[in-house]
C-alpha cells in the first residue's frame, strides 16, 4: 500500500505545535532523537519523513504538544 503524504503540511503542523509550546528546535530534535538538520528539513517540508520517524514524531509530538484544531 502506498500512502502519499504532504510533507509541507505535516512539517508546518509539527513546527506550529513546537512553537506553540515554546520548545526550541534543538530541544525538539533531542526529544525526537533526530538531528537538528533533519528536524529543520522536516519542518520546512524539504525532506520526506520516513515512516518510522513519522510514527515517533506523531506519538511523541501529540503526547507532548497541544495541537490547535485549525492546524
Amino acid at each position: 500500500m502506498v500512502v502519499l503524504v504532504d510533507t509541507k503540511y505535516y512539517g508546518a503542523m509539527l513546527r506550529r505545535a513546537r512553537q506553540q509550546q515554546n520548545i526550541k528546535r534543538r530541544d525538539a530534535a533531542r526529544i525526537f532523537k533526530i538531528s537538528l538538520k533533519e528536524l529543520s528539513k522536516y519542518e520546512r517540508g524539504q525532506l520526506p519523513i520516513p515512516d518510522e520517524i513519522m510514527m515517533r514524531l506523531l506519538y511523541r509530538g501529540f503526547c507532548m504538544f497541544k495541537c490547535q484544531k485549525n492546524i
